[in-house]
């Protein structure tokens, strides 16, 4: 495989990876005090601040992969 199949090979997949945090992320909606008891709403914000630290962590990795790699694979 020549050296720029690899790389255009490596940044779609680095691509699609972001596109299904992105997607995964834009499912995840902020709860609405409205609908919760005050202890109900405590839980479920912290759930949402929690999946949505997760998902920022995993976009961080991907994003700092895909530089390391796109680097690593330039010579």
């Amino acid at each position: 495989m020549a050296h720029d199949e690899f790389n255009s090979g490596a940044r779609h997949g680095f691509d699609m990876a972001l596109y299904a945090v992105r997607s995964v992320d834009r499912e995840i909606n902020c709860p609405e005090r409205k609908d919760f008891t005050q202890e109900d709403w405590s839980f479920e914000y912290e759930r949402y601040n929690t999946q949505k630290d997760l998902l920022y962590k995993i976009y961080e990795a991907i994003k700092k992969e895909m530089e390391q790699e796109v680097h690593e694979n330039d010579y």
